[in-house]
């Protein structure tokens, strides 16, 4: 293939004595002409390329029938009115609703769509208050993370004047008589350079309605600390602010608290630093209710005294995994992962289990809604097969029904399965991973077009919920895989704690594992298996087709952290110092990163599998440089007839608010390019 050309710069970098070159340095620069020049040039001859590819046109109306599905969120309540997101299946974007019963159709409150035909617009949070008469909303533009807060009147649908900027990735949480509310702000960053440039020391601010944001009061602060982040909550009360402070370079986290009912009240530390988490569930007129790893790696309740900080076990850690806990009407609703498979119990306050919530089959609780003024709770659940549903139970009676479905279109080819396998890893580890195949698609019967996907790190479960790019592709007859790494959160913090820092190459050995598994077990072969994932997961890709590229037939890193040296020194990039080191910080985290950068083991004479790399020109939290200097690399070294190509992604960010049609492109991309290069016919 012809690439355009990509220029080199005499650029070394020095760390710890070693000096490693980066002459794809200039392709960092997010505001060059140059760089703008070089990514559409690249694009369109990948345009070109995947514009050839067989089968995209039936495989964009199977896609586009998946994706046209009406989706509802859980319905959420405040102050006797119900919230939900609602989509009829046509829209680009998601919009909020607001009705007297929880899933009546009642009137549109916010809707993104006539802000952009395109879709470009989305909402990127609604924020109800306790009276329910009031919503902080935010839009996100592009796709970025950086989120510019409104205040609507939800009976007359006006915004008041209120506009905080700078802020991102903290929900507001509103004062008990909804006078204002608390939130994140990030120093303000260069104008030119607002998707890549470093963030600052994020601050936490009480912003007072009608006042200019100028005039809000600094609650909060750690100006020598600058990579730590604040996650605040107010309780049921009303009484008690709460705030997490999460170190993310130090992997330090501890609870402050104050009493608003104290007008000269201060912020205290309750908890000593450590790297546990803590989330605020609920309260009594005692204590606060946390969800925590301290003392259990797989979670825990506990009562927090915040007065003195003491401690006692209101649940008892288990063996399976606490993921989150919700606070009802005289009970607490518990959603565990039991080897990654979601399952939901009721607890008392007493925290004795007093009964389960069905769930309809292998899968995934996406969202748990609850009220302390109500016996109602919604689970939103799907599964790999199985379009997200609404189930309304009612604490009251134990009565559960699904009050919302989204029905597949027929697709004539048969039934679609998800089978649980588990995989030996290279020290002997255990791991589960699901397999979405149609039922006549066997093992016996192999081998298989068949993508293995992963993520591994950040504590984040990969759990079976639905998509339509898998679906599609098992329904054209592959193999969707999706392997529960270790780094991820499916067992808790030593699950997590093993694919880490010095543990990080674990992650990969379980990839690898998986992959070898499935061409034993003859479900697939080398040359029919592709490798993908998204961010930490286009990590993974880059890693698994560095080390091992004769085991994979085709690559799809999306929105990858591929340059393992540099990663710290873009937007938020500091944040993920406690899964990857920071390289210029010690010799030992120096040698773990450069050991596995992906950017930095591409070597000429190697023969890579045919690669697709897919990032968004306006994603400001992995910045398209990982993806530039990549595929860059990765064409310099490459033969002539080697696939090696850079997809770009316009008025697009790291992934959330995307439009239905650019997911609808992006998936079709995606899935012709494995599909091509691993031998599944489409038409």
């Amino acid at each position: 293939m012809t690439f355009p050309q990509t220029r080199t710069v005499d650029q070394v970098e020095n760390f710890h004595g070693t000096d490693v070159p980066d002459p794809y340095r200039w392709l960092e620069d997010q505001t060059s002409s140059e760089v703008a020049d070089w990514a559409r040039a690249q694009a369109a001859v990948t345009a070109d390329y995947l514009r050839k590819l067989p089968g995209r046109e039936r495989l964009a109306a199977r896609l586009d029938a998946l994706s046209g599905l009406a989706t509802s969120s859980a319905p959420e309540l405040h102050g006797g009115r119900w919230f939900r997101l609602t989509n009829d299946g046509s829209q680009q974007q998601s919009l909020v609703r607001v009705s007297h019963h929880p899933m009546d159709e009642g009137r549109v409150l916010l809707d993104p769509n006539p802000a952009s035909p395109e879709g470009t617009t989305a909402l990127a949070g609604a924020v109800p208050d306790r009276t329910g008469q009031l919503v902080a909303w935010s839009y996100r533009e592009a796709g970025s993370d950086w989120c510019r807060w409104r205040v609507r009147h939800v009976d007359t649908g006006e915004d008041s004047a209120d506009d905080i900027r700078w802020a991102k990735f903290v929900q507001p949480t509103w004062l008990r008589d909804s006078s204002g509310f608390v939130y994140s702000r990030y120093p303000p960053t260069d104008p030119d350079d607002i998707y890549s440039a470093t963030a600052g020391a994020p601050q936490l601010m009480l912003h007072r309605l009608g006042q200019e944001q100028s005039a809000d009061e600094l609650l909060l602060a750690m100006p020598d600390e600058p990579t730590t982040t604040f996650w605040p909550w107010i309780d049921d009360s009303g009484r008690w602010l709460v705030a997490v402070s999460d170190d993310s370079t130090a992997d330090v986290r501890a609870v402050w608290v104050r009493d608003l009912d104290d007008p000269d009240g201060e912020f205290r530390r309750l908890t000593a630093p450590s790297d546990n988490e803590w989330e605020l569930v609920g309260s009594d007129e005692q204590s606060l209710i946390m969800r925590t790893d301290l003392d259990a790696g797989r979670g825990r309740l506990v009562r927090l005294d915040p007065r003195s900080g003491e401690v006692t076990t209101l649940v008892a850690e288990r063996g399976d995994l606490l993921l989150s806990a919700d606070a009802a009407a005289d009970a607490i609703v518990i959603h565990w992962l039991s080897d990654a498979r979601s399952a939901v119990t009721v607890h008392d306050f007493t925290g004795a289990e007093t009964g389960r919530i069905p769930l309809p089959g292998l899968g995934s609780v996406g969202e748990i809604t609850a009220s302390t003024t109500s016996s109602l709770v919604h689970l939103e659940f799907s599964a790999y097969e199985m379009p997200p549903r609404i189930l309304a139970h009612d604490l009251a009676t134990g009565a559960t029904e699904t009050v919302f479905a989204g029905e597949l279109p027929v697709s004539g080819v048969g039934e679609v399965v998800t089978d649980q396998a588990w995989i030996t890893s290279a020290d002997g580890t255990r791991l589960p991973a699901f397999v979405l195949h149609r039922a006549d698609v066997t093992p016996e019967n192999g081998p298989h077009s068949c993508v293995l996907y992963g993520y591994g790190g950040f504590n984040v479960s990969v759990t079976p919920a639905f998509s339509a790019g898998a679906l599609a592709f098992a329904e054209a007859g592959g193999v969707w895989v999706v392997a529960n790494l270790r780094g991820g959160g499916e067992y808790g913090a030593e699950w997590h704690d093993a694919g880490r820092l010095a543990n990080k190459q674990n992650v990969f050995d379980d990839a690898i594992a998986t992959a070898e598994h499935l061409i034993a077990e003859g479900w697939t072969t080398a040359e029919r298996l592709a490798a993908n994932g998204g961010s930490n997961g286009g990590l993974l890709v880059g890693a698994l087709i560095t080390q091992r590229p004769d085991l994979f037939a085709a690559a799809v890193p999306q929105v990858g952290v591929l340059d393992m040296l540099r990663y710290e020194r873009f937007t938020i990039g500091w944040a993920w110092a406690s899964d990857y080191g920071i390289a210029s910080r010690s010799k030992l985290e120096f040698d773990a990163l450069s050991g596995y950068s992906p950017l930095h083991r591409l070597q000429a004479g190697t023969s890579y599998p045919a690669t697709l790399v897919m990032t968004s020109d306006h994603d400001d939290r992995v910045v398209p440089a990982h993806s530039f200097k990549f595929a860059a690399r990765l064409q310099a070294v490459s033969p002539d007839n080697a696939v090696a190509l850079l997809r770009v992604e316009y008025a697009a960010g790291h992934g959330q608010g995307k439009s239905r049609t650019t997911l609808i492109q992006e998936r079709t991309d995606l899935l012709a390019f494995i599909a091509h290069h691993t031998g599944l016919v489409l038409d």
